[in-house]
């Protein structure tokens, strides 16, 4: 095995004081990361990168996101000698196809292949591998894999290339079908022939689990496989994990540790075959750099419209080596989260809450009251939940209800919770804190009662500060070290509405359990500013 191989091994096994290696983690310029998400920058050749990018752009060419689905394109971008990256622009290879959700490409080397996906608009958990072969130096249309990689109603995303003793390629993929260890499962087949995948085997235990395993991508110079996993041990969301082996016999795997992977989401991990352009030296230090690659990750620093955790950015990571005999270099420590950080914050509602049925613009409720009665109502949101003709896809919208609760509704209490405590300790070192909250309905009755609803809403949350932590606040608020700076918007425009989604039909039951419509009542903390 090559000795950068051996370092790359050898940072999962030493002690952290011992190591003579270290993951350096670097942010993509915008030009490529935008506010939306991108993901999955794998290389084709020497010089292409290809990569995932969801995104939507205004009349002014300025991209959006927002609560409604959006396509997901196949990018692409240069990649100079010293690993300098170009501007993304939209691939042309036949990848992408109107109306569909487009991405998570592979590139098989040896073929000439490339292994991506595509899903209909519309119906983001059910996606299907594709593939295109090159010929000629032009690229065949892109058409299903076949055998049994795609099963109607369930989703296969996310390939790997690998390669057998034998020369043949294997086929790593995340699915969601029958037969798995739970939630998302990394599965191969073995193509026989061009587009002739044989059966697909779930890679079991040790590298499955009962939680989601996904974005695998696989070294044939280690022996490895490179996966992302929101099982519990790791940092905090998905964390990436590696485990040698290859189809299903595979060592225990383990996380790459607190270096590469954050508190947040950490997902499709890739290598760069070309070690020439991962930039082999750095003037501002002694270390070299031995292996390197992309991942994403919606950690703090990514680039987002309106919730600071919503999207994934592209990073660069590098493997460091550091000579020996050479003394250390000294790593800063992270900076400590500030309560900026946390922002854009939301708290959501469940419909006309607090205190329904009026027009008063205030309440005797905090938010934690209101929070605790609608995580109550999780299964009351499932059961009224519309029924998809296809049985099969009912999981699917039952899961989302459960990552809006789960994801959305209990983190932003979390971030509250953690805001006050970042807040009080600014208060008692003498700061002047002033916070704006800004406050939102979903366009179920008039305007005029939205608007105070969304005060309701608001007052909430003031009240949630006055009697947070027996009201160690309350002095700041009376004395006028706390200011509170809100504006109650009510209701989105309702131009902004198709007019077949059932926010516009205030007697639609469905309008009030929807997930748009839930996203749409609560109110955002959007500055933490001192004065």
């Amino acid at each position: 095995m090559k000795r950068w191989l051996l370092l790359l091994v050898a940072l999962v096994s030493m002690p952290a004081v011992e190591a003579q290696t270290r993951y350096e983690v670097t942010h993509l310029p915008m030009g490529i990361n935008t506010t939306g998400s991108e993901t999955g920058a794998v290389m084709v050749g020497d010089s292409v990168l290809l990569y995932t990018s969801m995104q939507n752009q205004d009349a002014n060419h300025l991209y959006l996101i927002d609560f409604t689905p959006v396509l997901t394109r196949v990018m692409q971008t240069t990649v100079s000698s010293d690993g300098s990256l170009g501007e993304g622009a939209l691939n042309l290879w036949g990848l992408n196809a109107n109306g569909m959700n487009c991405g998570n490409v592979t590139y098989d080397a040896k073929n000439d292949i490339i292994y991506f996906t595509r899903g209909e608009f519309g119906k983001e958990n059910v996606n299907k591998i594709y593939y295109t072969k090159r010929v000629n130096n032009r690229w065949r249309k892109a058409v299903p894999l076949g055998g049994n990689v795609n099963v109607e109603g369930y989703t296969s995303t996310h390939p790997a290339v690998g390669y057998l003793p034998d020369g043949k390629t294997i086929l790593y993929f995340s699915s969601d079908r029958p037969g798995g260890m739970g939630g998302m499962d990394i599965w191969y087949t073995i193509i026989i022939s061009d587009g002739k995948p044989g059966n697909c085997t779930n890679l079991g235990q040790p590298v499955n689990s009962d939680s989601n395993d996904v974005t695998p991508f696989y070294s044939n110079e280690e022996g490895a496989l490179y996966f992302s996993s929101n099982r519990a041990g790791g940092q905090g969301g998905f964390d990436v994990y590696r485990s040698e082996g290859y189809r299903n016999s595979w060592q225990m795997p383990r996380t790459l540790g607190k270096e590469l992977n954050s508190a947040y989401d950490d997902l499709f991990f890739t290598m760069q075959p070309c070690r020439c352009r991962c930039v082999q030296e750095r003037k501002d230090t002694t270390e070299m750099v031995i292996a390197c690659g992309f991942l994403s990750s919606n950690r703090p620093g990514s680039l987002y419209e309106s919730d600071s955790n919503c999207c994934h950015d592209l990073y660069r990571w590098r493997l460091l080596q550091r000579p020996e005999g050479v003394a250390p270099v000294v790593k800063e420590e992270p900076a400590p989260l500030r309560a900026w950080d946390l922002l854009p914050l939301s708290l959501y509602f469940h419909n006309d809450e607090p205190t329904p049925c009026t027009l008063d613009t205030v309440t005797n409720l905090d938010y934690a009251a209101t929070y605790h009665r609608y995580m109550q109502m999780r299964d009351e949101y499932k059961g009224a939940q519309p029924s998809p003709v296809d049985k099969r896809k009912w999981d699917s919208i039952q899961g989302s209800v459960d990552m809006f609760f789960d994801y959305e509704v209990k983190r932003g209490y979390d971030h509250m919770m953690q805001l006050l405590e970042m807040l009080y300790a600014d208060l008692k070192s003498g700061k002047k804190v002033c916070l704006t909250v800004d406050g939102f309905a979903s366009p179920l009755f008039e305007s005029q009662y939205n608007v105070n609803l969304s005060k309701r809403r608001i007052d909430s949350f003031k009240n949630q500060l006055v009697r947070w932590n027996d009201e160690v606040l309350r002095p700041y608020l009376n004395n006028g070290s706390l200011k509170l700076t809100t504006v109650a918007h009510g209701a989105p425009d309702s131009n902004e509405v198709a007019p077949s989604d059932p926010l516009r039909n205030p007697k639609s039951m469905k309008s009030i359990y929807s997930m748009k419509a839930a996203h749409a009542r609560r109110i955002m903390i959007v500055d933490y500013s001192y004065f």
